[in-house]
């Protein structure tokens, strides 16, 4: 039980089963990569994909899985929560309807990290999917904690799934209401909270049973863990005194955190505690170059409550009797995650033998390996004015959300300009700067009470993206901290999504490579490299006399049509958005449209006709 060699990936988690289709998904997350965001419809899309680093991917692969499942998939995050890029890509434009900010209850945060994945079966029904995750959907390299439960309708060992349903439903209730949520999206996630809530998921062999547990929301549970137990593990990356002089009373019991931490609440906070241990210098993943957003070691300084690498899993395990139990996702042992904070947790139960904390530490496990015992040199709790400061920027960023920003369009000399305007005001802090986030940060403008405004702006800048940067300073302690927020824009083309996929796929090679993804026939793209490596000037689209989609597209097409599962449909969707206001996509050849036509009209035909 977490042998620190068990490894997967969150694409892993999402790729459906064979024969199935992603039908609708929702996600939650403290903080949000908008790369991470990416990856996750390639996943949906079952394109074979080993690696979380989304330079990695091929361009149309992601374009065409998030177009595909953009509409379907929606991501709550924290306001404030969503990492600046160091670059803002043309193809996480596809993607900014997914992302709807939460705005967290009063002075606490919004920490679940969860998806909730429906698929349609091959015979037409459906089938649910629930990750619990003690990870952000970001690029950190931390050590955490996946939970996946798949439906089973045959399963006696189950995971009551209508706690899960409301928690869903309640989602609505926190979004931020300055940005209202479109209501095929709503009904959307209505309806998979409704069938979600049926759900027949099967705990984990071999644990026997499993509850949903949702902290801090209108519905959700109270502290866990009994009063005494035989023996207990902690694992959480953050702490706090109260919540550890609040653990079960025990006679054998074990503390797993980071260092820090352990310096924070100061070694007279764990007199209660046997044992208490950090992972071993080393046992870290390695260190990468480019920071955990991609951004350098000069990226964007982390939120509160964020860690990057380490330790960040978060597991309560004990025993009692014999009966041995297991929480795990997002609740840290801190007051906060059970006293006010939006988390969820999932806690099963097993056989002690099998499960729980004598399990978690058992010398095979692998666990005891990669940590060292660890104390505080500090007797009493540690100052840490930064980490009040930060949280002090934090809820100010979610005022800013909260507050209604309009980012309102205009064009002048075929370019475009943005002008910033806020619903209602909100009292300054520090030195805030504002800038959209396709913007270089070097025309970053303050944000001070006057009208902020950009100009000479390319199609990409028209995102309703802003990123924010706040630098606060008191008794000497200097911190600065960014994030992005979405704003509501006004007067940017109706067909702004369709420019700027026109700009993507602006030569025939890419189109057809794209359509090739849209077929599903792996062949398409050699042949299509071939095709475009013999190509001569005036020969654009034939290879000797005859027509080049005769050759190559004609049997893929005809064999999609066969296939019925709507990679027709899709080509047509997307074929028509191709199009420029004219009605005209040059870049294809008339042959094609002929051929195209003749597919299209085909599949109309019902069998027998």
């Amino acid at each position: 039980m977490l042998d620190p060699e068990t490894r997967h990936l969150l694409t892993d988690a999402l790729r459906p089963p064979d024969g199935h289709r992603v039908d609708v998904a929702v996600a939650t997350t403290y903080t949000l990569n908008l790369d991470s965001l990416l990856l996750a419809p390639l996943a949906m899309a079952a394109y074979a994909h080993t690696s979380e680093n989304v330079e990695s991917v091929s361009a149309l692969a992601l374009l065409e899985s998030v177009r595909r499942y953009a509409a379907k998939t929606t991501v709550f995050v924290q306001a404030g929560g969503i990492h600046v890029p160091s670059q803002y890509r043309r193809l996480s434009a596809f993607a900014e309807d997914c992302v709807v900010e939460v705005i967290p209850p009063t002075d606490h945060v919004f920490h679940p990290k969860v998806w909730a994945v429906r698929f349609v079966t091959p015979e037409g029904g459906y089938s649910h999917r629930f990750v619990c995750l003690s990870r952000n959907l970001t690029m950190d390299r931390s050590w955490d904690t996946v939970l996946i439960l798949d439906e089973n309708p045959d399963a006696t060992n189950l995971v009551d799934a209508a706690s899960l349903g409301e928690f869903i439903r309640e989602l609505l209730t926190m979004a931020n209401p300055a940005r209202a949520l479109k209501s095929d999206r709503a009904n959307r996630i209505v309806s998979l909270a409704d069938t979600i809530s049926l759900a027949k998921f099967e705990a984990p062999n071999p644990f026997t049973r499993g509850e949903i547990h949702v902290f801090g929301s209108s519905s959700g549970s109270s502290w866990p863990l009994p009063a005494r137990a035989d023996s207990l593990v902690v694992i959480s990356p953050f702490l706090d005194a109260s919540t550890v002089a609040r653990l079960p009373v025990t006679g054998s019991s074990m503390l797993v955190s980071r260092d820090v931490a352990f310096d924070r609440i100061g070694a007279g906070s764990l007199t209660g505690v046997e044992s208490t241990h950090v992972l071993q210098p080393g046992s870290d993943s390695p260190d990468d170059p480019d920071g955990a957003d991609g951004m350098g070691e000069s990226g964007t300084p982390g939120r509160p409550g964020e860690v990057p690498k380490g330790l960040h899993a978060k597991v309560f395990a004990w025993d009692t009797g014999k009966t041995g139990h297991v929480l795990t996702g997002s609740a840290n042992c801190t007051g906060a995650a059970f006293g006010g904070n939006v988390e969820l947790s999932v806690l099963l139960e097993g056989p002690k033998s099998l499960v729980g904390a004598g399990v978690l530490l058992d010398a095979k496990s692998g666990l005891k390996r990669v940590l060292q015992p660890y104390s505080p040199k500090n007797q009493e709790p540690l100052d840490d004015s930064a980490f009040a400061l930060e949280r002090e920027i934090e809820k100010h960023h979610g005022e800013l959300a909260l507050c209604g920003l309009i980012l309102r369009v205009g064009a002048a000399d075929a370019k475009y300009l943005l002008s910033l305007s806020l619903r209602h005001p909100v009292a300054p802090l520090g030195d805030t700067t504002i800038r959209p986030i396709a913007v270089s940060k070097f025309r970053a403008l303050p944000l001070d009470g006057l009208r902020p405004s950009w100009t000479d702006l390319g199609l990409i800048a028209l995102s309703p993206y802003v990123v924010v940067e706040t630098c606060l300073s008191r008794d000497g302690v200097d911190v600065t901290r960014s994030c992005v927020l979405q704003a509501e824009l006004l007067g940017a083309p109706d067909d702004l999504n369709d420019q700027l996929f026109r700009e993507i796929l602006a030569r025939g090679e890419d189109i057809l490579r794209y359509l090739a993804l849209l077929l599903g026939d792996p062949s398409l793209d050699s042949l299509i490299a071939a095709f475009m490596e013999g190509q001569t000037e005036g020969s654009a689209n034939s290879i000797g006399a005859r027509g080049f989609d005769d050759l190559i597209l004609l049997e893929p097409l005809v064999r999609a049509a066969a296939r019925s599962d709507g990679a027709l449909d899709r080509v047509n969707d997307e074929l028509e958005a191709l199009k420029d206001n004219k009605g005209q996509l040059p870049q294809l050849s008339s042959e094609f449209f002929d051929l195209w036509r003749v597919v299209w009209e085909a599949r109309k035909v019902p069998d027998g006709g």
